[in-house]
């Protein structure tokens, strides 16, 4: 029956100590990459925040240009109007 070799309490120590900061490096970049995901959110709520006035912007060009469209539609039907009165009136 073989046994496995004693190890002496330096060892034990050192192999304790290595793991503690092997666990404290990973620790630092778990941290580090939860930092970097909430950066990554916050520039994507500013990023969004600041497409919601574009798009109110881009709402309020599209009424106006809908106004701007039907003003244009009433000056074709009363150009065409008056074109039919004038050849009307040139007979």
């Amino acid at each position: 029956m073989t046994s496995s070799p004693k190890l002496d309490p330096k060892t034990k120590i050192s192999d304790k100590i290595i793991g503690n900061i092997n666990d404290t490096g990973s620790l630092c970049r778990q941290l580090l990459r939860g930092s970097r995901s909430s950066e990554v959110l916050n520039l994507a709520a500013t990023n969004f925040a600041g497409q919601e006035k574009t798009l109110e912007n881009s709402d309020q060009n599209l009424k106006k240009m809908s106004i701007i469209a039907a003003h244009l539609q009433f000056h074709v039907e009363v150009t065409d109007t008056l074109q039919d009165q004038l050849k009307t009136i040139q007979r």
